[in-house]
């Protein structure tokens, strides 16, 4: 009794703290610079109280666009099918047509599982390579878009402007 213990839940959320307290969640800093962007993504009115994020990562002349989010729609069809798009402009305004289409994969997998079919309720992810640039995307405005299946209504659920 009396003994601190250190279980890997303590020493993980020690980590985030130190990650937090540092700026690891703002774009990174020297030689990486530009080459990896967190994009925050906010629900629309379609899944609202739900969160998600996207990671965006330079490979020369593509983007890896990385999606993770806490939850889809209930009413969305399981598997759950996302489809995501690049539009010019940000999601208060966006182009009614797509830059880029990012709909290579479809199926989203189970946070954690990749290449599993999110079935269930839960957390998803999702990745797709967008044709062009990561620094060509931020020199001018553009959105990411995130919408349901079309047999669900293909309506948007989540939205985040990547900076320009």
């Amino acid at each position: 009794m009396g003994k601190n213990r250190f279980t890997p839940g303590v020493a993980l959320l020690a980590v985030l703290a130190g990650c937090a307290g540092t700026g690891a969640g703002r774009e990174m800093q020297g030689a990486a610079a530009g080459e990896i962007l967190h994009v925050p993504l906010t629900a629309t009115r379609h899944n609202t109280g739900r969160i998600g994020s996207a990671m965006l990562v330079s490979h020369g002349g593509d983007t890896t666009v990385t999606l993770q989010l806490s939850n889809v729609p209930s009413h969305a069809t399981r598997p759950i099918h996302l489809y995501t798009y690049i539009h010019g402009g940000r999601c208060e305004a966006m182009s009614e047509r797509p830059a880029y289409e990012l709909t290579d994969h479809v199926l989203a997998s189970p946070l954690g599982w990749p290449g599993a079919i999110a079935a269930y309720r839960g957390p998803v992810t999702l990745t797709n390579v967008a044709p062009v640039s990561l620094g060509k995307l931020r020199e001018t405005p553009h959105a990411i878009n995130v919408l349901t299946a079309p047999a669900d209504g293909g309506l948007s659920i989540f939205c985040g402007n990547i900076a320009g």
